[in-house]
């Protein structure tokens, strides 16, 4: 009877350590409650690599490779109430706000979202830009479907989205598809410790269509993330644009976690970026204001400028002395058509280069 109990006990406890599992409506109001905080940190031009896994039905763990990461971004989760736009959006349920501040001018960013049952669907945003001679505020009421809940193994979102390259104008436009599959389980293990998680696999496919006569451009991408309901998340880049299963180079990782009070998060181990580093505009797409962060090992010279798909200059956000560290512009494209933009950052003899999308 003894042996039957220390057996049942040993697979009990199996069978809760690789249990499948499921992020419920209930998780994602806890990871957006009032008085926790998301911090995104980067790292960027990594030799690195990271087992990725495969779909399945069976339990995995997978290793955050160990690296040095820039602090990034932070959002204060806020009561809908307790914003200054909240009669703007009846219907939130959530909110968060985000603050920078260069070259003399404050930028402050009000994110809205409704949390239902069954769905996690972000309502638009606000965005004041504060200096001397400005004061200036930009306001986007379009409801994007974020998520559909719950998160479980087998689900699969897909989302199709026609871009044109000239608002209002006959001529080029984009058709985005993206299909997310949350197709495996498992253990992750990151800095802040072990959890269980979900990883979702997202094929974008992205077809730009031109007037007659000219080729339709096809870019494919495959870009995999990790969910844990703690609030935890991780998204590699990987060297190929269209990565398999198993063992791979990664190239860049974004990790997102969340934690309670405005700044007393998780201590990490920050230290001064060890190369030039150009970030992924937030958020993205956009509309009309972005923010775009660059990193620096040390000070210098440095210009950031934005350009359309045609290659144009449309604006300089940056163009000066800047010291080591991590800093951030923003880009409003209140009064250009709806496309594709670049950001293109050189610093050192270095250029690097983001492709971000602008969405009316």
């Amino acid at each position: 009877m003894r042996l039957v109990t220390v057996i049942l006990c040993v697979f009990l406890t199996t069978s809760l350590a690789v249990a499948q599992i499921t992020i419920t409506s209930s998780d994602m109001q806890a990871m957006y409650a009032s008085g926790k905080s998301w911090r995104m940190l980067n790292a960027q031009s990594l030799s690195v690599s990271m087992n990725v896994g495969s779909a399945s039905s069976s339990a995995q763990s997978w290793i955050v490779p160990t690296v040095t990461y820039s602090d990034t971004m932070r959002m204060d989760n806020l009561l809908p109430s307790a914003t200054p736009y909240a009669s703007r959006y009846p219907r939130a349920t959530h909110a968060q706000r985000q603050i920078y501040s260069y070259s003399g001018q404050t930028s402050t960013y009000y994110n809205y979202i409704r949390i239902t049952a069954d769905s996690v669907i972000n309502l638009g945003g606000v965005s004041r830009m504060q200096g001397v001679g400005l004061d200036t505020t930009y306001y986007d009421t379009k409801a994007t479907l974020t998520l559909l809940l719950p998160l479980t193994l087998g689900r699969t979102i897909t989302t199709r989205d026609s871009i044109p390259f000239y608002a209002g104008i006959p001529g080029p436009y984009i058709i985005d598809r993206s299909t997310t599959s949350y197709d495996a389980f498992g253990s992750l293990t990151v800095p802040g410790g072990t959890f269980q998680a979900l990883r979702s696999k997202e094929v974008s496919i992205s077809e730009t269509y031109y007037p007659a006569g000219l080729p339709t451009t096809r870019d494919t991408s495959t870009t995999y993330s990790w969910i844990t309901r703690e609030g935890y998340m991780v998204s590699p880049t990987t060297k190929d644009r269209n990565p398999g299963s198993g063992t791979i180079p990664i190239n860049t990782i974004t990790y997102l976690y969340i934690a309670a009070g405005s700044t007393g998060l998780a201590e990490q181990a920050l230290t001064l970026p060890t190369d030039y580093q150009l970030y992924q505009n937030y958020p993205n797409p956009f509309n009309p204001t972005t923010s775009i962060s660059f990193s620096l090992p040390v000070s210098g010279y440095v210009t950031l400028k934005v350009f359309d798909a045609l290659g144009q200059e449309v604006a300089t956000l940056v163009s000066g002395i800047r010291s080591a560290g991590t800093h951030t512009a923003h880009w409003s494209g209140e009064g250009y058509p709806s496309g594709i933009y670049f950001y293109r950052m050189i610093a050192a003899g270095r250029m690097l280069v983001g492709k971000m999308s602008l969405v009316k």
